[in-house]
Order: C-alpha cells, then sequence, then structure tokens
C-alpha cells in the first residue's frame, strides 16, 4: 500500500497507508514538531476514527467539545464529526499520533441482520458516541490494551495482517458499544433509507459549493421535500443545509489553513455569496472568526 508523505512547512508530518480500492479503511501515523501548536488540522469525513496519541499531549476537539489526552489515551470519533487537535505537548519534545480511519458498514457487512443495534447509534452520527479513551477511568482498561494492536499490526502486505485487524477492531468496536453505544436509544433505521442519504451526503461532498435547492436534492433522493428532510435530520442529526453549511465551513477552514488565498474568494469556493454571512456561520460553527481560525493556526 503506498504512502505519502506532507511538506514540513505546511502541516504535521504524516505517513499514510491509503485505503485500497476494495478495503474501506487508512492508517495515518503524525509526527508533530516541537514547538508546533496545531497537531491535527480541523477536518471531517464520512468514515469513523480511532485516535491514539503516542506520545506528548494534546487538547482534542470534536464538534463543541474538547478533551485533554496524554501519551497512552485516545478518543473514538463518529463519522461526519468536525475534529482538530492543538499541541500541548512541552516545546522541548515532539508530539506523535497515530489514527485509523474506517468504514463501519465494514464490520456491519460482516455480521447477521440481528446485529445492527451494535451499529445502529453511528447511523445518525451523533455527537454524544464521541468517546475518550483515557487511562483515569478504570473501565477503559479493555479498550486501551487494543489500542496499541491496531497500529502495530500494518505490514507491507496486506494479506499478512488483514484478518488479525478485522478481529482486533470487533474486539474494539464490543468495548465501545458496551462503554458507550449500549446506552443511546437508537432505533435500528431501514438499509434503503440508509443506502439513498448516504448518495445525497456524497452528492453534497462533490457539489457543496454550488447553488443547490431542497427540492433538487430530494429529486435526486427520490423523496418529497418533506420526506427527505425528515429523513436526512434523523439519518445525521442535521437538516439539509445545516449540514451543508458545515460542509462548507469545513472546507473553507482547509483553505484557510493550507493556502493564501483572501477569505472573499475562500468564502465564494466554498458556495457563500455574502462574505457577511458566511462569517456568522463560521463564528457559529467554529466559535471564531475566520482570520482568527487562520492566525490560531499560523495560516498567511
Amino acid at each position: 500500500m503506498p504512502e505519502s508523505v506532507k511538506p514540513q512547512n505546511e502541516l504535521p508530518i504524516e505517513n499514510i497507508v491509503h485505503r485500497t480500492a476494495s478495503r474501506p479503511f487508512s492508517f495515518h501515523h503524525t509526527t508533530v514538531a516541537k514547538g508546533e501548536t496545531c497537531a491535527l488540522y480541523l477536518h471531517c469525513h464520512p468514515e469513523a476514527e480511532i485516535f491514539y496519541l503516542e506520545q506528548g499531549a494534546v487538547e482534542f476537539q470534536v464538534e463543541n467539545r474538547s478533551f485533554l489526552l496524554q501519551a497512552g489515551e485516545g478518543i473514538f470519533i463518529p463519522p461526519n464529526q468536525i475534529h482538530a487537535a492543538a499541541n500541548k505537548t512541552d516545546v522541548t519534545l515532539s508530539c506523535c499520533h497515530r489514527a485509523f480511519v474506517f468504514d463501519p458498514d465494514m464490520l456491519e457487512r460482516s455480521l447477521p441482520p440481528y446485529c445492527q443495534r451494535y451499529f445502529a447509534p453511528l447511523k445518525r452520527w451523533r455527537i454524544d458516541c464521541i468517546y475518550p479513551i483515557l487511562r483515569d477511568k478504570k473501565e477503559n482498561a479493555g479498550l486501551l490494551a487494543l489500542l496499541p494492536s491496531i497500529f502495530s499490526l500494518p505490514k507491507p502486505e496486506l494479506e499478512q495482517y488483514e484478518l488479525s485487524l478485522i478481529g482486533t477492531l470487533f474486539l474494539c468496536w464490543q468495548e465501545l458499544y458496551n462503554l458507550c453505544f449500549s446506552r443511546r436509544n437508537v432505533p435500528v433505521s431501514g438499509s434503503t433509507l440508509r443506502m439513498e442519504i448516504q448518495k445525497s451526503l456524497d452528492f453534497l461532498q462533490e457539489n457543496y459549493a454550488d447553488s443547490l435547492t431542497l427540492a433538487e436534492l430530494s429529486k435526486r433522493a427520490g423523496f418529497s421535500e418533506s420526506y427527505y428532510s425528515h429523513s436526512f435530520k434523523s439519518c445525521t442529526g442535521y437538516a439539509p443545509f445545516e449540514y451543508l453549511n458545515r460542509l462548507r465551513i469545513v472546507k473553507s477552514c482547509e483553505m484557510l489553513i493550507q493556502t493564501d488565498k483572501k477569505i472573499t474568494e475562500i468564502a465564494c469556493l466554498c458556495g457563500f455569496n455574502n462574505i457577511s454571512y458566511f462569517n456568522r456561520t463560521f463564528y457559529k460553527i467554529m466559535g471564531i472568526s475566520p482570520s482568527g481560525y487562520r492566525g490560531s493556526f499560523g495560516g498567511q
């Protein structure tokens, strides 16, 4: 599986073992330079993630929640949750972390239908399925013991570790279910509905900058506008255009960090034709202005 390295002068160095065409998972290993304030740039993806801190300390933010992680601790991040991490490591030391990004459907499809209950909470991608894996809670001991083994598995040939990886991931999922997911009273929704909404999410990922209407989105899904809106929120936890605005803001965050484009240009590229509305929406979601966000990550 191929590897890539990000330039040192842009972001922390991140080695990525990319997913293959048929395997919906990827491994990430990031080394943060001494004194660098950004440990993980703000981003969002449709897969779940297990983050593990090998060395140092970080303040990990998921949506509007923050967690202080020390070396040997981690966090589970549900799909489609905005997350980032600030480096809180002593300036004389390096910060190192790993992440495993995967599609939970990979596990669900391996099990009989009655096991959907173990995955139902994630179908809503609810913020209360975020789970910090901290050492000060004794009940986390089993999960903490499993995390290092996930990242010690990858070998040059996928076939040398793939079954072990899936087996270890099932063990982690059982721990997460016992500790967190089982407490969420979420009904098992129909797979057909989830598939149609997922298609809509994929469409939004590709066309977030376009002028879109509820009529267009509902027609593409084959639903009435009211049923589409209800189904979308039931599956994601967000109204369609609330989700779209979040997606646009995530994309704008990436541009603010990775480019020197003007904020007005970024707003336009991300689907906002009114800079005042962009600024208000950005602050509402991120709790900081676009210029403040760029400055906090050492942007141009």
